[in-house]
């Protein structure tokens, strides 16, 4: 009978999740399902088998011990499991139906149902952090309330192009289960731990799609509504949350995500990782021509002449160095070591020549050209200074380039 139960238990579960899934919005029926239909049926069965092996069980709730003991009995372990499905559908059902109250498109509550089936607290907060992204990148009009006002505030503050800083929005959430991760798992990778990569990733990533959202309102409607416009913007989006999604989960496996052929599956999930970053890196010169065509906005001619030399040089060395690193056997020019830590946060070695030292300069030459224009906008020679402090970043990126392939480290230790 246990047996049973957990069977029927498992496919009138993954009826209900289909039905949330495939037909969410057919007369009801997936809701009435999901909250009620099954739900009930799940406890039924849940008190019965409570009733029949509660007091034969050994074990409790007060320790980790007696909670291991308790499931060490097949009635018990099958009410758990029974207690699991219904209250994951019954968060699944939820979801989907405040995912339809925001208007949410259907396709993005997808994966947050299928996460909340696999692992329902990560569903959850997924699904939180969904719904806060959504609602930075939606303009929403009617009865003026205080949150509605907190919500333009943070928009103008965070962002001038809302679905970029939506999608930043989620790298810089996920930082804190990362972290969280990172301090309790101690597998390491490469004499690091494995949550060390994507925590710099989410960081790297973040700031690319904040700059790409704060530069785009300079380019003219125009560009913004064509295919190049939509391209910056989803292009941007849907290639770093692949990147993402691929590191983490590499992650959690224990495995490395770059240079990693080890399977036929492997080598093309990182040929395709590779793919992804080279169409990031061209979202940047794409919008420096959107940025510099006559139509665009108005701004310091200064400033406007950094930013697009800034997405252009991102392009030219961050995805020439990128390219360079990913052809070959690794980042490491030379023979590095267990005992080599490398620096602090950034790992770059102190032993061998790093080619993530010129790759992670190339590819925030965005935001340090942006910043050295906004101050240069002040002097009557602006321009001139732009284009010699372009020149000079691109020197010392060669420079660091060149002394990584000759097996120099950055910081000799």
């Amino acid at each position: 009978m246990n047996e049973f139960l957990f069977l029927a238990g498992n496919v009138l579960a993954m009826a209900s999740w289909g039905l949330l899934i495939l037909v969410p919005r057919w007369r009801g029926v997936a809701q009435t399902v999901a909250t009620t239909v099954a739900p009930v049926l799940l406890s039924v069965a849940y008190s019965a088998l409570i009733g029949v092996w509660w007091s034969r069980a050994q074990g409790g709730f007060s320790s980790l011990d007696e909670v291991h003991a308790l499931f060490q009995t097949r009635g018990a372990l099958v009410a758990g499991w029974l207690h699991y499905l219904a209250f994951d559908l019954l968060m699944g059902a939820w979801i989907a139906r405040e995912f339809r109250q925001e208007r949410i498109p259907h396709a993005v509550v997808i994966p947050v149902l299928i996460l909340t089936f696999l692992f329902g607290p990560m569903g959850y907060l997924a699904s939180l952090t969904v719904r806060a992204a959504w609602r930075l990148g939606t303009t929403r009009s009617g009865q003026e309330t205080e949150h509605g006002r907190f919500m333009r505030a943070l928009r103008r503050v965070a962002g001038r192009e809302p679905r970029l800083m939506a999608a930043a929005f989620l790298c810089f959430a996920m930082i804190i289960p990362i972290a969280v991760a990172a301090a309790m798992d101690d597998r390491t990778l490469g004499g690091v731990n494995v949550w060390l990569k994507p925590l710099r990733f989410l960081i790297s990533t973040g700031l690319f799609l904040v700059t790409l959202g704060f530069f785009m309102p300079m380019s003219g409607d125009a560009f913004r509504r064509s295919a190049s416009g939509c391209f910056v913007v989803w292009g941007a989006i849907a290639t770093s949350l692949f990147e993402l999604v691929y590191i983490v989960w590499r992650a959690s496996r224990g495995e490395a995500s770059h240079f990693n052929t080890s399977t036929p599956q492997a080598e093309i999930l990182y040929g395709l990782m590779g793919i992804a970053a080279i169409i990031l890196a061209a979202t940047g010169p794409v919008l420096a021509w959107g940025i510099a065509r006559s139509d665009a906005q108005p701004a310091d001619p200064t400033y406007r002449l950094a930013v697009v030399l800034g997405l252009i040089l991102t392009f030219a060395l961050g995805a020439t160095s990128g390219a360079v690193v990913s052809v070959g056997p690794g980042h490491f020019v030379g023979s590095a070591t267990a005992s080599d830590p490398g620096l602090p946060l950034v790992g770059w070695s102190r032993k061998v020549g790093d080619l993530r030292v010129p790759h992670f300069m190339g590819l925030h030459a965005q935001q340090v050209l942006a910043i050295f224009g906004f101050l240069a906008g002040r002097f009557q020679r602006g321009r001139g200074m732009v284009i010699g402090f372009a020149c000079c970043y691109s020197i010392v990126v060669i420079g660091l380039f060149l002394q990584a392939l000759a097996g120099h480290p950055l910081l000799p230790g």
